[in-house]
């Protein structure tokens, strides 16, 4: 659980549109066989949604996104979250301008009550299907994941994410989007985290 207060993004996005060209190459040849579309007008999941599932599981929903001319991996869709946010070394290796960060501070509050400070906010278009601009606050500090996607985004989009199904769904102009997760990266890393906050006896 991630929460804190609501003003947060209160800036123009028009440097963060000017990005939502999407790059056909690099779309064609980027890691988009995890995302489909059907004309479906209800969402709905069943077992059939299961394949390759591996059980018993508790995994995080893990997928990867097209955010500016790059395939973002390690995306943590996570209903407990409040803020859409972002590391600061993502953004780096995405090479995002400075003058396109907004450097405005908030305070995230964690499950168990310990408080951490975003340095700034920007604003990012994910591209789904049509193109999205969500609001990130940035905070610097080590994680297993480089973006989480909370309520926020969930809300905005009318996303329907089920981790027991490890797919997102979610509704577009086109049809329904249908966003499968990375069951194994979700394992790889809940593990890297646990390992990094095993206390040794």
């Amino acid at each position: 659980m991630i929460s804190g207060r609501y003003d947060i993004c209160g800036t123009s996005c028009s440097a963060s549109k000017k990005h939502a060209k999407v790059s056909k190459t690099e779309k064609e040849n980027g890691p988009w066989n995890n995302t489909t579309i059907t004309n479906q007008k209800e969402i709905t999941f069943d077992e059939s949604d299961r394949r390759d599932i591996h059980d018993p599981h508790h995994n995080g929903l893990v997928i990867t996104l097209y955010i500016p001319n790059h395939f973002i991996r390690r995306i943590l869709i996570d209903g407990g979250s409040s803020f859409n946010i972002i590391l600061l070394d993502a953004l780096k290796r995405m090479n995002v301008p400075e003058s396109e960060i907004v450097a405005r501070s908030s305070v995230l509050i964690g499950f168990s009550g310990e408080t951490k400070h975003t340095i700034s906010e920007i604003k990012q278009p994910i591209y789904i299907e049509g193109v999205n601009v969500v609001c990130f606050c940035v905070i610097d500090t080590l994680s297993s994941y480089n973006v989480i996607l909370g309520r926020p985004w969930i809300h905005e989009m009318k996303v329907v994410p089920s981790t027991y199904h490890q797919y997102v769904k979610m509704p577009t102009l086109w049809g329904t989007v249908e966003i499968m997760g990375d069951q194994q990266e979700s394992k790889e890393f809940y593990n890297t985290s646990m390992k990094s906050t095993t206390i040794p006896r």
